[in-house]
């Protein structure tokens, strides 16, 4: 009730009381009845004011209160959106890693990373295409056939331009109720045709090989659940962290096989147990009795030669066990076991009792490998690193050696001596050394030792074009590396490669390569 009101109520009290004295014909009221009367009114009129007073600091106080806990739930509970601050997200919408763009309406999300590369090569002497690889080296042979003047021994000084290091790629995760998530990844480049060396379509007198055709190949094809994965990929048999970085494609230890395979990891914290199941095919050395005009003796198939048939009963069967240290340090031991069959589809000539003739049969040979490898930290981001590779046939997983695991000597005296696995080692060591956030230094040697010395029965070579089995390979690198921006990269390498056969013949390459890179 206001001020206003109490005094007009009072007012009307007051002449209503007059009115009715009058009216009653009751005696005059005195002056005396008077001002006590109007003195009774002014006391109630001070009590009124502080009354009203008090009311209105309670209305005050209640209104701060209230303004109060507005503000309060307006910070903790409805924080005020601006154009800076994202609007508040659902609990059940996924969460996913930096990149990533998630696909409405599921519960996935995609990527799309790459790498764009500039590479330019200079061969000084005998040259092995766009990437290097030392098995495909060609030999300085002693001897020249004038009717054939594309030999390697002519050739010095080659150039190559090219982008084939490029790729592609899409990083697909799917998140799942169960918490393990979906994850895939799908990469290629352009490496599908590569000119190797000075190799020619149909034979030293053919059509050379186009070094500008830009085919788009698979490198990764992976599905991943858990610890299972499943697809294309690169082999299990090899430890990653030992990779020693280079501007060439494969680098020092000839890069890592890439292979269909299913393959389980069991963790430990930091120690990893991995088994998988890998495409096998029976690489090897075949030895044709009369080889065409200007072609040797013996050819090196990473797939099968005209006529026979790499022939697999069951994939190669591998076991991985890796440490990986806190510090970055680490070490892995694989173990390879591999079933190599051919079936024999070629005439056997020389020394068939007969005459040419197909004997139809499948030869198999049991081949197995180890690798022990182990990356070594230093001091800020330098480390060491190497490993060591031995076995018998297994050049399918090393990369230089692919295509000489056995020999297939289809005009061999006896049976026993048709078939014979190659014993292989390889050793390998790298330095990298960090000078900052943006400079690198690589430093790498190889040595692969090919057991063929004694595989092969002595003959007297006549043709200038027959350089024997491979023996031994040397490679040396020594790189720099500048990282001006992050995912920018600029490489200066100088490679050394060295071919050794078992008939004496050298196969020597002296490689100048840039390169420029960046990835997304």
């Amino acid at each position: 009730m206001t001020k206003t009101k109490i005094l007009l109520m009072l007012g009307v009290s007051l002449t209503v009381l007059m009115a009715e004295n009058d009216a009653s014909n009751l005696p005059a009221i005195s002056a005396s009845e008077i001002a006590a009367m109007q003195k009774q009114i002014a006391d109630l009129q001070k009590q009124l004011t502080a009354v009203v007073k008090q009311m209105n600091e309670t209305k005050v106080r209640a209104t701060q209160k209230t303004e109060h806990k507005v503000v309060k739930e307006q910070h903790t509970v409805a924080p005020i959106v601006t154009n800076d601050t994202p609007p508040p997200k659902k609990e059940d919408t996924p969460q996913f890693d930096k990149g990533y763009i998630a696909v409405p309406g599921t519960t996935g999300a995609v990527k799309i990373s790459g790498m764009i590369k500039f590479d330019m090569i200079r061969d000084s002497r005998a040259h092995t295409s766009e990437q290097t690889s030392v098995g495909r080296l060609p030999y300085a042979l002693q001897m020249r056939n004038p009717n054939l003047p594309n030999t390697p021994i002519s050739w010095k000084d080659h150039y190559y331009l090219h982008a084939k290091q490029s790729r592609l790629g899409f990083n697909i995760v799917t998140k799942n109720k169960s918490g393990s998530d979906l994850k895939a990844f799908v990469e290629g480049d352009f490496f599908g045709a590569t000119q190797w060396g000075d190799m020619f379509v149909n034979g030293p007198g053919g059509t050379a090989q186009n070094s500008t055709t830009y085919t788009f190949r698979l490198r990764h094809a992976i599905l991943a659940y858990g610890g299972l994965e499943a697809g294309h990929t690169a082999t299990t048999f090899h430890l990653d962290e030992a990779l020693l970085p280079s501007v060439d494609l494969n680098g020092i230890t000839g890069g890592y096989n890439r292979h269909a395979l299913i393959r389980y990891t069991h963790k430990l914290g930091n120690f990893s147990v991995s088994a998988a199941a890998e495409h096998c095919r029976a690489d090897y050395i075949t030895y044709t009795p009369t080889p065409g005009a200007g072609t040797p003796h013996y050819v090196y198939n990473a797939q099968d030669s005209v006529g026979s048939l790499s022939k697999q009963e069951r994939p190669d069967l591998i076991l991985r066990l890796k440490y990986n240290f806190d510090n970055g340090n680490a070490v892995g031991l694989g173990v390879v076991n591999r079933d190599l069959r051919i079936k024999n589809n070629l005439a056997i000539a020389g020394n068939a009792p007969a005459g040419p003739t197909v004997d139809g049969r499948t030869y198999i040979l049991n081949a197995w490998g180890v690798n022990l490898a182990a990356k070594i930290m230093t001091f800020g981001n330098s480390y060491f690193t190497g490993g060591i590779i031995a076995g018998k046939g297994i050049g399918w997983y090393i990369a230089d050696a692919n295509g000489r695991s056995a020999l297939f000597n289809p005009a061999a005296a006896t049976e026993g001596e048709r078939y014979k696995l190659v014993e292989m080692n390889m050793f390998w060591a790298g330095y990298c050394h960090s000078w900052g956030p943006q400079w690198q230094t690589n430093l790498g040697i190889a040595r692969i030792n090919l057991g063929t010395q004694g595989l092969s029965n002595a003959r007297k070579v006549t043709q200038w074009f027959e350089p024997g089995l491979d023996r031994t390979y040397n490679k040396f690198l020594i790189n720099t590396m500048y990282m001006p921006e992050e995912n920018l990269q600029f490489g200066l390498e100088y490679f050394v490669l060295e071919r050794k056969s078992t008939l004496g013949y050298l196969g020597l390459g002296h490689r100048l390569q840039f390169g420029a890179s960046y990835k997304f």
